[in-house]
């Protein structure tokens, strides 16, 4: 037997101020799929396949009760290298709603960009442990950007924009909270803001002046200073190219953020028809199973990526109001816990977590609004979706197994 698997479990107890609001964040996503599961088979299918993924992913996360908490640190690399394998075989399977991002085995679809969102934050957090002496240096501080932009590169070709978005924000957390130069954090966002501002030609003028006096100020070398400002430039100057490499319905949805009205019978129809539902639900909701937009289908996408406009037409602000309190709850506690440990390894994995939980209830709440433009982020314990909901719970289970680990 390898090593790192235990006879018996390994001896770790569940943080009850984190089951908690996990269980109530299920519960509330039960009720919307149920609701949703009024409208005909498919949505009946959906509700009971979520189920048996809630079921898989318990067992899941107790079988790890005997894996040994140091193999995620000591086995990290090998985890990595086989989710960038996975990725590459996504693109040997049948494409699915115009996308390749799944591994068919029989009926049951994997999505590896799920899990792998799991294997980039153990990655990365063995990183930011193994170097924390040299992250002072930049080529140190810039290799975690080199471990997220592989798998990054591979999504965007599925292409799954709204995950690649996911893995590149983890990064910068993680980068973040191992206290790597807040300057070095800037030439991360740096491209982003040259990208946006190259569209016209004063802004990215300004943008490039303000460059230029950070650099000049920075205590980096003077090649380094070269290369970021040459990079900068070319991503301003390539703006216009790189928004006519997406496809055209990631241009409609990125037009329909600015003004979803533009049009209402495509790309903005399903934010608008979810600010209706939302607004139609006022503060306690028309009742479940009772939404005209959820019921009547006005609302297309009900059981993924839109769970939370149906939550708000049928049990109205309230529900919504407390599925808000819910996440706050559950990542200020993962958070806590993450601050206050001596297990740095373990500390970065659980800010890892964290973040892929803020980042995807932010976004799916601004879709559903129309505040983000729609990427296909579903809302953590509550959409309909199997190899995501495995990947949540696995995370729960991990921030736990992992804090009960050896300090690294």
């Amino acid at each position: 037997m390898p090593r790192f698997l235990n006879f018996k479990a390994y001896p770790v107890s569940f943080d009850g101020l984190t089951v908690v609001p996990v269980a109530g964040l299920i519960l509330f996503g039960a009720l919307g799929l149920f609701s949703t599961a009024q409208g005909g088979s498919l949505q009946s299918a959906s509700l009971f396949r979520q189920g048996i993924w809630l079921l898989v992913s318990l067992v899941a996360v107790g079988a790890l009760r005997w894996v040994h908490p140091r193999f995620y640190y000591q086995h990290a690399y090998r985890l990595y290298a086989v989710f960038l394998l996975l990725l590459v075989v996504t693109f040997f399977m049948p494409a699915v709603s115009g996308g390749q991002r799944w591994i068919m085995l029989g009926a049951l679809r994997l999505q590896p960009a799920e899990l792998g969102k799991i294997v980039l934050v153990l990655a990365l957090a063995k990183y930011l442990t193994d170097y924390r002496k040299q992250l002072a240096e930049f080529p140190y501080a810039m290799a975690p950007l080199g471990i997220a932009i592989l798998p990054t590169l591979l999504i965007i070709g599925q292409p799954d924009l709204g995950t690649a978005l996911i893995y590149l924000v983890v990064t910068f957390a993680m980068m973040y909270w191992a206290n790597i130069s807040s300057f070095y954090l800037f030439v991360l966002i740096a491209p982003v803001v040259s990208i946006v501002s190259g569209f016209e030609f004063y802004a990215f003028s300004a943008w490039m002046l303000c460059l230029i006096v950070v650099l000049t100020l920075a205590r980096v070398k003077l090649r380094w200073k070269t290369v970021l400002f040459a990079v900068n430039a070319l991503f301003g100057t390539l703006a216009p190219t790189l928004w006519n490499s997406l496809q055209p319905y990631q241009q409609r949805r990125i037009l329909t953020l600015l003004d979803a009205t533009s049009d209402p019978h495509g790309a903005g129809y399903q934010v608008l028809q979810s600010r209706t539902a939302i607004g139609s639900g006022g503060l306690f909701g028309k009742g479940l199973g009772e939404g005209t937009q959820t019921q009547l289908r006005f609302l297309p996408v009900t059981d993924t990526d839109f769970i939370i406009a149906v939550i708000g037409e049928e049990l109205g602000f309230i529900a919504i109001l407390v599925i808000l309190i819910l996440f706050a709850w559950l990542l200020l506690r993962l958070l806590d816990r993450a601050s206050t440990t001596q297990y740095r390894f373990a500390s970065l994995c659980v800010v890892g977590f964290a973040s892929v939980f803020l980042v995807h209830v932010f976004i799916n709440m601004g879709m559903a609004t129309g505040l983000m433009p729609v990427t296909g982020l579903p809302l953590p314990f509550l959409s309909y979706g199997g190899s995501f909901l495995l990947t949540c719970i696995l995370m729960i289970g991990l921030t736990n197994y992992l804090l009960a680990g050896e300090p690294l």
